[in-house]
């Protein structure tokens, strides 16, 4: 794992960034609406990542809450804190040379270490032991990151890239096709699936 140890500032906006992403898709898996995390859980997030001071480790991290929120379905994490905690905890483990023991996780989180242990075990089986991640849907996810961190939309938190598809040519219309028609307009409050476009690469969002 290549060494990506970070400043004091970093670690409060890396803190900051995670406070923000663990707890808006924590809030729409539970109770399906978003909500902004308070300062007690952006110290909290702030204080884990300055005890283990890696980028990467806490992106990866990030990573593994979203694939928790899609796949979850087990009651083990009741919030927010306990399921950065083990994200980050797992990330460390899979990834680094040098991984901290559960206890010392327990001590640092001020997490029971019986609560730490069965959580880890809950949020391994919910991912299907799938720990390991691509480089090309790691890049695609700090992409997804950086659109959320700028638009503060959570769409981008959830966003699925879909290979692209060689567009159909149109027919030319039948004879007797009435180009006069009119265009029948959606009623009001019709919602659209949100596709974006970004020329080479294309993102599905909620899927």
């Amino acid at each position: 794992m290549q060494d990506l140890t970070i400043s004091k500032r970093a670690t409060q906006v890396l803190g900051e960034l995670s406070s923000n992403v663990v707890f808006k898709m924590w809030n729409l898996k539970k109770f399906g609406s978003c909500g902004t995390p308070d300062l007690h859980f952006k110290k909290f997030c702030a204080r884990l990542i300055f005890k283990f001071p890696n980028s990467e480790l806490v992106l990866i991290s990030l990573k593994y809450v979203q694939r928790y929120i899609k796949n979850g379905n087990n009651s083990n994490i009741t919030n927010e804190y306990q399921l950065f905690t083990i994200a980050l905890m797992l990330a460390n483990k899979w990834h680094n040379d040098e991984a901290y023991s559960n206890k010392v996780w327990s001590e640092i989180s001020s997490i029971s270490r019986i609560d730490i242990d069965a959580m880890e075990i809950s949020f391994l089986k919910s991912l299907d032991f799938k720990m390991h991640i691509t480089k090309e849907k790691y890049a695609f996810w700090l992409t997804c990151l950086k659109k959320y961190n700028l638009t503060g939309k959570h769409e981008y938190l959830f966003a699925k890239k879909v290979k692209k598809t060689t567009a159909t040519p149109q027919k030319s219309p039948k004879l007797g096709f009435n180009y006069d028609a009119k265009v029948i307009q959606p009623p009001v409050g019709f919602e659209r699936n949100i596709v974006v476009f970004n020329y080479t690469k294309e993102y599905k969002l909620f899927e």
